[in-house]
């Protein structure tokens, strides 16, 4: 069979530089900050005209970057017999991380497509550890609320620590420093008695799940090692 002239165009032409599986693939490879229209142009290396033919403006990219990030995130492993507190416990350290990762995803309004598939899955992790729908969804939400708020905040200031050239707590040393004699309780800390920022994540999130405990009539067992 011949082939028509419109028939070879099809397929032999340059192909489209950019696909859906690049645009999200970029869109996982920016890290640290969240995507404008010009960093995701400059990562996939064309124009912001050409991706404006592909993604719509900056709301629209903020909704495309959360699902491409929610769907790709995998959820910590529930190794057999792990009790559901310290697999709530892992998942706070790791949406942690993800945060850090891709701040994009705390931005994200409304809730819909990846978000809210991100979170059936965590629902559907913690009923195949016993626990309902509702008290799931409790759950849930209250270490939700950590993450978004003290998680997200901790990266901040590690961030800002970072930029300054300065190790953990050093903000809040610097700011004494200002202050000398005016502050004795605070001027009279020990840098040992200051708990690691992971460690005082870990031990609000556990002060939440024994809530979480009492309101199901359990009492937790012992918290993990720190990550």
């Amino acid at each position: 069979m011949v082939e028509s002239s419109s028939q070879r165009s099809v397929g032999r032409g340059r192909p489209p530089r950019v696909t859906e599986e690049r645009l999200r693939q970029s869109i996982l490879e920016i890290e640290g900050e969240v995507p404008t229209m010009a960093s995701l142009a400059r990562q996939l290396g064309v124009s912001q005209a050409t991706l404006y033919s592909h993604v719509r403006g900056q709301d629209a990219l903020r909704r495309l970057a959360a699902d491409v990030i929610f769907d790709a995130w995998e959820l910590p492993a529930a190794p057999p017999g792990i009790h559901w507190s310290h697999w709530l416990l892992d998942f706070a350290r790791d949406a942690r991380r993800m945060i850090e990762r891709y701040p994009a995803v705390r931005v994200v309004r409304p809730l819909a497509g990846g978000p809210l598939r991100y979170i059936e899955r965590v629902l559907e992790q913690l009923g195949a550890l016993g626990m309902g729908s509702s008290e799931s969804l409790y759950a849930f939400l209250q270490i939700a609320l950590l993450i978004l708020g003290v998680g997200a905040q901790i990266e901040a200031t590690r961030m800002e620590q970072a930029q300054a050239g300065l190790d953990e707590w050093g903000l809040f040393r610097d700011a004494l420093a200002n202050h000398p004699g005016e502050l004795p309780v605070l001027g009279g800390l020990e840098r040992g008695g200051l708990p690691s920022l992971n460690t005082a994540f870990d031990e609000l999130v556990w002060f939440t799940l024994a809530g979480v405990a009492r309101r199901r009539g359990e009492v937790l067992p012992s918290q993990p090692p720190a990550a």
